[in-house]
C-alpha cells in the first residue's frame, strides 16, 4: 500500500496513473494490428519514447506533457542539467527498451495469453476467440481515448500544449486589445518616480510554503521568524500556468506576463534587439537602478538572452564565477555586489536565483555541515542551509548599513517537482511571498487571491516606485489563473509580437550553397572546439585532441582557460565536466598539482600553459582561441604568441582592454554585440574588431546583421551547432554559412 501510495503521490493522484495505464493499452493494442517488421519497429521506438516521455513529465511535473516540459527539453538544457539525473537517465534507458520489447512483441504477447488462458479457463475459448479479439482490442482503444480526453489527461494536455504552440501573426497593439488591455504603457511611455529605495528579490528554488510549516520549523527557523516579525509581512502566493518553471517564473515576475513563446520557446529573446513588454527592467532603468542578476547558470532555458532583452545590466554566473557557482557562492558575490554599490549613490536591485534545494534531491554542500547538522535527507539539508544563509546575507546587509534602505523579497520560484510527500501533513501546497516592505504601501485588496503574475506590482509599491505601467493581473477581474488558461494562445501571440527582432525572414529555406566545396575545405573556417573531438569525446581540452585534430587539417584550436585555485591558467571546459572526466571527488577549483595529476578519462593529458605553449610551438602555423577566460592581459601575457591568440571576450571592459594589446584578433560575444543594439557597428570599428561569435541559432533571424557585418569584413563565427540533432556541421556548411564566415567545430573532414 505504501507503494502504491508513493506512485500515485508521484505521478500526482489515481486518475493520472490511470491515463497513463490506458495510454500503454491503446499503443498496445495498435502495435499488435502491425503485421509489417519494420513498421512494427518504428511504431514500438515512438510509441516507447512516447510513453518515456510522458513518465517522465508525470514524475517531475505531476502532469503529462504541456509547455513547461517542452521548452527544456533542447540539447543544451538537458546536457547542463544532466549531472542532476544520471540515475534518472539509466532508468529512463531501461524503461525504454522495456516497453520497447512489450509493443513490438505485443502480437505475440497476446497470443501466448490467450493460449495459457484457455488452456485453464474453458469459457474464454469462445469469448476471446481470434475472430472477436480484434473487437475487444478496438473497444479497449477507444475507450483509452474516452478516458486521455478527459480534463488533465494525455489527449488533453496534448491539445492544451498545440494551443500553446499555436501562434496568429498580429501586432502587439492588435494582441493587447484582444486582452482588453488597451491602455497598457509601452517602456517608451513610461513615467516614473522613485523613493531611491534599493531592491533584492531573491528566488528560491523549489522552496514552497510548506518548509514553513510546523513540520518543517527544525529547517527553516529564520524564515519562520521573519514570518512573525512586525516588520516583515508574509503572503501566501498561488502558481499559476506558465510560470511553473525556473526561466517561466523569472519572466513572469520581471513582467506579469505568463511565460509562453509557442515553439520559439525562449530563443525570442536571442534575436531580439527592443521589447515593446514593460517589465521591472525598463521601470528600474527608467529611475537610474543599477540592475543585477545573480545566478548558477544563464545560459540554461535562454535566461540570459532573456534579461538582457529585459534591460538587465549585469549578470553574474559561471560563464564569470567558473564552478564557484553554489548557493553560497552566489551570497558571498551578492554580498560584495551590496557592498560595492552601497558606496555609490545610485539604486541598485539585485536579482538572485538559488538552487541548493533543486529537485530531486538537492545539490549538497558540504561547506555547510559546520553550520547545519545532518537531516533526514540531502534536500532537507540544503533546505536548511538556505535559510541559514538567508540569514547570513540579510544580517550582513545589516552590518554594512544597507538594510535600512532596502526592500527585500524573499519568494519560491515555483512549486517542487517529481515527489512531494515531503509535505505531507503541511497544508495545502502553494507559494509565498516575505517582504520588509510596509504593509501601508503594498495594495492588499486582492491578497487574498496572490498570483505570480502579481509579483511587478508588489515588487514596486513595496519599493515605493510610483509609475503608470500596467500589469496583465490590472486587467484580470476573477480567477486569474482560469483567465490564463482560457487565453494561452492569445498571451502566447502578445509575448512573441511583444519583441521587436531584427530579421528579414525568420527562417532559412534551406538550399545547398554554390560555395559548399570551397568552404568544405578551407582551414581557417573552422575552429576545433575545446581541442575537437577525441574517441566520441568533446571538451576534453587535451594533448591528445589537439595531435587528432591537427593531423585532420584543423589549424584554429579553441580551449577552454579556467584559473586553478593557486591562479594557475589550465584547459579545462568547466570544473564539474572536469569532475566527470576525471572522477575527481574534493573540492574545485583545484591547485595546479592537482590539476595535472588527473588523465581525462583515464586516458588524455590535460593542459597548463606549459604544455599549450610547447604545443604551440611545435605547431607554428597553430592558431588559440580562448574561451571563458576574462582577463586578456593577464593571459596574453603568458602565451607564447600573441600574434597567434584571438580572445573570445565576454564584456566591453575586456575588449577595451584587449584592443590595447598586440595580438591576432579580438572577438566579442554575442551578449557583447547585442549590449550595444544599433550602435554595434561604430565600435566595431573603433576598437578595429575584425571578429565576432554568435550562437547559430540566430542566423535566420538575424540576417541584415550578419550582412552589415559581411560587408564591413568582419568575420562571423558560430557556435551553438550542435543544439539540433537534425541539423549538425554539415548542415551549416551547406545551408547557413553564407550568412557567416565559420564554426566551433567538435569533428570535421577536410577531405
Amino acid at each position: 500500500m505504501n507503494v502504491l501510495r508513493k506512485i500515485s503521490y508521484t505521478f500526482g493522484g489515481k486518475f493520472l496513473i490511470l491515463n497513463l495505464f490506458f495510454l500503454i493499452i491503446s499503443f498496445f493494442c495498435i502495435a499488435s494490428f502491425i503485421k509489417h517488421k519494420i513498421i512494427r519497429f518504428i511504431a514500438a521506438v515512438v510509441f516507447s519514447l512516447i510513453t518515456v516521455l510522458q513518465i517522465c513529465s508525470l514524475y517531475i511535473l505531476r502532469s503529462f506533457i504541456d509547455y513547461s516540459f517542452i521548452i527544456h527539453f533542447n540539447t543544451r538544457d538537458v546536457i547542463a542539467m544532466m549531472g542532476l539525473f544520471k540515475a534518472h537517465l539509466i532508468a529512463c534507458v531501461l524503461v525504454f527498451l522495456g516497453f520497447f520489447i512489450i509493443y513490438f512483441n505485443a502480437a505475440l504477447i497476446i497470443t501466448k495469453t490467450l493460449t495459457w488462458l484457455h488452456k485453464r479457463i474453458a469459457f474464454t475459448k469462445q469469448l476471446l476467440n481470434t475472430s472477436n479479439l480484434k473487437y475487444f482490442k478496438i473497444a479497449a482503444i477507444l475507450l483509452a481515448v474516452y478516458v486521455m480526453c478527459l480534463n488533465n489527461g494525455v489527449l488533453q494536455k496534448s491539445y492544451a500544449l498545440f494551443k500553446t504552440l499555436k501562434v496568429e501573426n498580429k501586432s502587439f497593439k492588435e494582441q493587447l486589445n484582444a486582452l482588453n488591455m488597451n491602455n497598457y504603457v509601452f517602456p517608451k511611455n513610461l513615467e516614473v518616480s522613485s523613493a531611491g529605495k534599493n531592491i533584492i528579490v531573491i528566488s528560491l528554488e523549489s522552496y514552497e510554503k510548506g518548509y514553513l510549516s510546523e513540520k518543517h520549523a527544525a529547517l527553516t527557523p529564520f524564515l519562520r521568524s521573519l514570518k512573525e516579525n512586525p516588520s516583515w509581512q508574509y503572503y501566501d502566493m498561488n502558481q499559476n500556468e506558465g510560470s511553473k518553471w525556473t526561466s517561466g517564473s523569472l519572466y513572469t515576475y520581471l513582467t506579469g506576463f505568463p511565460a509562453y513563446f509557442g515553439t520559439m520557446h525562449n530563443n525570442i529573446f536571442q534575436s531580439s534587439y527592443h521589447s515593446n513588454i514593460t517589465g521591472l527592467g525598463h521601470i528600474l532603468q527608467k529611475s537610474g537602478y543599477k540592475t543585477t542578476y545573480i545566478g548558477d547558470d544563464a545560459q540554461v532555458s535562454g535566461t540570459q538572452d532573456m534579461l538582457y532583452a529585459l534591460k538587465i545590466d549585469n549578470i553574474i554566473d559561471k560563464s564569470i564565477l567558473g564552478d564557484l557557482t553554489q548557493d553560497k557562492d552566489l551570497f558571498d558575490v551578492a554580498k560584495k555586489t551590496a557592498l560595492d554599490n552601497s558606496k555609490t549613490n545610485t539604486p541598485f536591485s539585485l536579482f538572485i536565483s538559488t538552487l541548493s534545494t533543486h529537485f530531486p534531491s538537492g545539490i549538497y554542500d558540504k561547506r555547510m555541515e559546520p553550520f547545519i547538522s545532518p537531516k533526514a535527507s540531502d534536500i532537507e539539508f540544503m533546505a536548511a542551509a538556505t535559510d541559514f544563509m538567508l540569514k547570513d546575507f540579510i544580517n550582513y546587509l545589516k552590518e554594512i548599513g544597507v538594510y535600512k534602505n532596502t526592500i527585500i523579497y524573499i519568494f519560491p520560484d515555483h512549486l517542487k517537482m517529481g515527489e512531494d510527500t515531503l509535505f505531507d501533513g503541511t497544508g495545502e501546497r502553494g507559494l509565498f511571498i516575505l517582504t520588509n516592505a510596509k504593509k501601508t504601501v503594498v495594495d492588499t485588496t486582492n491578497l487574498k487571491n496572490l498570483y505570480q503574475i502579481d509579483l511587478p506590482n508588489i515588487i514596486l509599491k513595496g519599493a515605493e516606485i510610483k509609475t503608470n505601467a500596467t500589469f496583465l493581473s490590472d486587467y484580470i477581474s476573477g480567477d486569474k489563473n482560469a483567465f490564463i488558461q482560457n487565453h494561452i494562445s492569445d498571451i502566447t501571440t502578445l509575448n512573441i509580437a511583444g519583441f521587436e527582432r531584427s530579421q528579414l525572414t525568420p527562417y532559412i529555406i534551406p538550399k545547398i550553397s554554390e560555395h559548399v566545396d570551397a568552404y568544405k575545405k578551407d582551414t581557417l573556417r573552422f575552429i576545433a572546439h575545446a581541442g575537437g573531438k577525441i574517441d566520441n569525446h568533446i571538451y576534453t581540452n587535451s594533448l591528445e585532441a589537439l595531435n587528432s585534430n591537427y593531423a585532420k587539417g584543423f589549424r584554429l584550436f579553441e580551449l577552454d582557460i579556467q584559473t586553478t585555485s593557486d591562479g594557475k591558467f589550465v584547459a579545462a571546459h568547466y570544473w564539474e565536466d572536469w569532475v566527470t572526466m576525471t572522477g575527481y571527488t574534493g573540492e574545485t577549483p583545484v591547485s595546479h598539482k592537482e590539476f595535472m595529476s588527473h588523465k581525462l578519462y583515464e586516458t588524455y593529458t590535460p593542459l597548463d600553459m606549459k604544455a599549450i605553449n610547447n604545443w604551440f610551438k611545435k605547431h607554428p602555423d597553430a592558431i588559440l582561441v580562448s574561451d571563458k577566460i576574462n582577463t586578456p592581459k593577464a593571459f596574453a601575457s603568458q602565451f607564447i604568441d600573441s600574434n597567434r591568440l584571438i580572445m573570445e571576450l565576454f564584456s566591453w571592459d575586456a575588449v577595451r582592454e584587449a584592443s590595447k594589446i598586440k595580438m591576432k584578433a579580438v572577438m566579442p560575444s554575442q551578449n557583447v554585440l547585442f549590449d550595444l543594439k544599433k550602435h554595434y557597428l561604430d565600435s566595431l570599428q573603433k576598437y578595429h574588431i575584425k571578429h565576432v561569435a554568435l550562437s547559430r541559432n540566430i542566423i535566420a533571424s538575424n540576417q541584415e546583421l550578419l550582412q552589415t557585418l559581411k560587408k564591413n569584413n568582419i568575420k562571423v563565427y558560430a557556435y551553438n551547432i550542435t543544439d539540433y540533432i537534425d541539423r549538425g556541421e554539415m548542415y551549416v556548411v551547406k545551408h547557413e554559412m553564407d550568412f557567416i564566415y565559420g564554426i566551433y567545430a567538435d569533428e570535421w573532414s577536410f577531405l
